[in-house]
């Protein structure tokens, strides 16, 4: 998923992946010893929807609707599995692959910041300056290694631990595995404001609801939802962006459901669509009106969206504005409320 402001960020779990609503079932192995794996953590990639494995490294996850999420298998000391392009009908068996213990890639030439000028901007890009962003703390952050490249002006930072995210704002525990992060300044400085070109950041999350029914956090889960990205393309999946109050434009023209974008198939939970145009600007009314803009990189390609709002090809598609302006601090997973 991509948004472009005066930067451009990307999240990718979103995959290819299509599964029925249905029980998948599985087990997880040492693939060399072929011992069953107990405790292995079983979710689908950007969802609260997880599980873990039993003694005898066997597991049964679903989600309610046909999708396009991923499903990410991981256990401390073993390399992470994704899969993608399930065969839903047979049962799962995975093999993971114990992790190689290595230096860190990242060799340190030239660094003219201390760790905390460093660890300030990867917080407030990683998290969002909001008040979600400003809610949430990272609790292993030490375990976080940043490095900044003079030659080229980026910020990278990596980790060989899924970050855990507290998230009192929106009442979340996320647990986000690094597999890229970037952050691109115009000039060799860690200032923000008309800096950053652009940031970039790759990985699997997880999520896990330690709300307690809070009506408070309710609240503001749905505040952070109306006019978002998934939103949006939720709106987009059940045609219905008008009555949820979005507003959509090519230039000054209003743009209907019809002239955004026609489905190729009659698959009413994973469609088919073809974007009309390349440049669109979205509005949402409850939202005071702000303005954001989309982009379609590609419009001879096919894109597949479902109920969740996920689509695919991800990076193929490109918010700005407003609904660029966010960061894990005000996301959601994936099947929130449905």
């Amino acid at each position: 998923m991509h948004f472009t402001k005066a930067l451009v960020f990307t999240i990718f779990f979103l995959t290819t992946f299509l599964v029925q609503s249905q029980e998948i079932v599985g087990s997880v192995a040492d693939r060399v010893t072929k011992k069953p794996i107990d405790g292995a953590s079983v979710y689908f990639d950007g969802s609260s929807t997880g599980t873990i494995t039993d003694q005898e490294g066997n597991f049964k996850i679903k989600l309610l609707y046909q999708n396009n999420a991923t499903l990410v298998i991981r256990y401390l000391g073993y390399e992470t599995k994704k899969i993608a392009n399930l065969n839903e009908t047979s049962k799962l068996k995975i093999e993971l692959s114990e992790a190689v213990e290595s230096l860190d890639e990242i060799v340190v030439t030239s660094d003219p910041f201390s760790r905390r000028q460093k660890l300030k901007v990867f917080k407030l890009e990683f998290l969002g300056d909001t008040k979600g962003g400003r809610n949430s703390t990272i609790v292993n952050e030490g375990e976080v290694k940043l490095y900044f490249n003079t030659y080229d002006n980026t910020l990278t930072a990596y980790c060989n631990k899924p970050l855990i995210i507290q998230n009192d704002y929106l009442g979340y525990v996320v647990n986000f595995e690094i597999e890229e992060f970037k952050i691109f300044f115009k000039k060799s400085s860690l200032e923000r404001t008309d800096n950053i070109y652009h940031t970039v950041y790759d990985g699997s999350t997880q999520f896990y609801d330690v709300s307690s029914n809070d009506s408070k956090i309710k609240e503001r889960r749905e505040k952070a939802y109306l006019g978002s990205a998934m939103h949006f393309m939720r709106s987009c999946w059940s045609g219905n962006f008008k009555n949820q109050n979005f507003e959509l434009k090519r230039g000054f023209k209003p743009v209907s459901i019809t002239n955004f974008f026609s489905k190729e198939n009659s698959n009413t939970a994973l469609q088919n669509i073809r974007f009309s145009s390349d440049k669109f600007v979205i509005y949402h009314k409850k939202k005071g009106n702000y303005r954001s803009t989309l982009s379609i990189n590609n419009i001879d390609t096919t894109y597949t969206l479902d109920r969740y709002g996920n689509y695919s090809p991800f990076q193929e598609i490109v918010f700005g504005g407003y609904m660029a302006n966010f960061r894990i601090g005000d996301m959601l997973p994936i099947d929130y409320g449905l």
